[in-house]
This record gives structure tokens, C-alpha cells and sequence, in this order.
């Protein structure tokens, strides 16, 4: 199931952001007349901004590393992040690290498997933003493993992350 899931996601996104072919444009306007009205924003195209996306890519790939040092070339100065627990933060950029290296000392490893990631620019709010779907497992110092799928949707403003939001869905034990 794991990996007809995967499978499913990766092929999804091959086929929605395939723009090698045509050149970004805006939303396309229909005759479709939907449900609901989003709140923020249903205009997203796919980027041809490969750099945003290898950046979350790689803030991630420290966050496994345990080398959160390099934090500061991947986030705004400062930075809003709604976690997956329901807390919010808003936070200078030090104090983030600050905060995540807390957390990630409590580690002795943490493994990342990216499932598919997203690069979107929403062309009414001209913002651009890295979705990155994965499973992290985490294991602590006291010896607990524990594993869940996440998504997160990272905001990129002047080239850093200014907001996350992550969602996270527990795995069966």
C-alpha cells in the first residue's frame, strides 16, 4: 500500500507540474463554478524555481544531519511556523533554531524519506511556495522510535522560508 501510495503522489505531480512544454501562466479562467471560495488562494501554477525547492530540500536534509548551524541560510530573519500540534509561533529567526535544535538534541537520529514535493507560485499573491510530503522517523536518546507522515507547506519570500505550516498524520504501530 506504501508504495502504490507513493507511486500515486510522485505520478500526481509529474503530471500536474510538467510545464517543460508551455510557459507559466496564470490561472486558467473557466466557466467552472465551484463550491467554495477559497480563502487564501485556488491560483497556483507550478515554478520553474528549482532553487526554492532544493532549499527546503536541503534545510531538511540538515535537520536529519544535525547541522542546524546552516539554518540561516535557508530562513528568514524571522518566521512564522504553525505546528502540527496546534501551537503557532512567530519567531525571529534565532529563536526558531533555538527552539528546533532544543528539540533535535533530544534526538540521537532522525531519518527523512521524501515522498513528493511541490514547487507552486500563486500568481494572485505572487508568493512562492515548497510543498514537501514525507515520513520522518524519530528515535530519542531514551531510546523511543517514533514515526509519522508529514506535509508541510513552506513559504519563500527573497529566497528564504518565512512561514511553515505542518500537518502530521500518525502511523499505525
Amino acid at each position: 500500500m506504501k508504495k502504490f501510495f507513493s507511486f500515486c503522489v510522485v505520478a500526481f505531480f509529474a503530471t500536474a507540474c510538467n510545464n517543460a512544454d508551455k510557459p507559466a501562466a496564470s490561472a486558467p479562467s473557466d466557466s467552472t463554478v465551484y463550491p467554495y471560495k477559497a480563502s487564501y488562494s485556488s491560483a497556483f501554477t507550478c515554478s520553474d524555481n528549482n532553487k526554492n525547492a532544493a532549499a527546503v530540500l536541503q534545510s531538511y536534509k540538515d535537520w536529519e544531519d544535525n547541522k542546524l548551524a546552516n539554518a540561516p541560510a535557508y530562513y528568514a530573519d524571522s518566521l512564522r511556523f504553525n505546528s502540527w500540534n496546534g501551537e503557532n509561533y512567530y519567531l525571529s529567526r534565532d529563536s526558531a533554531i533555538h527552539l528546533w535544535q532544543k528539540y533535535r538534541d533530544s534526538l540521537s537520529s532522525s531519518k527523512i524519506e521524501v515522498v513528493a514535493w511541490t514547487n507552486l507560485h500563486s500568481t494572485d499573491k505572487n508568493e512562492d511556495w515548497v510543498g514537501v510530503w514525507y515520513k520522518q522517523t524519530d528515535t530519542y536518546k531514551t531510546g523511543k522510535v517514533d514515526s509519522a507522515f508529514y506535509q508541510d507547506d513552506n513559504r519563500i519570500a527573497n529566497g528564504k522560508v518565512n512561514f511553515i505550516s505542518s500537518k502530521r498524520q500518525n502511523l499505525k504501530k
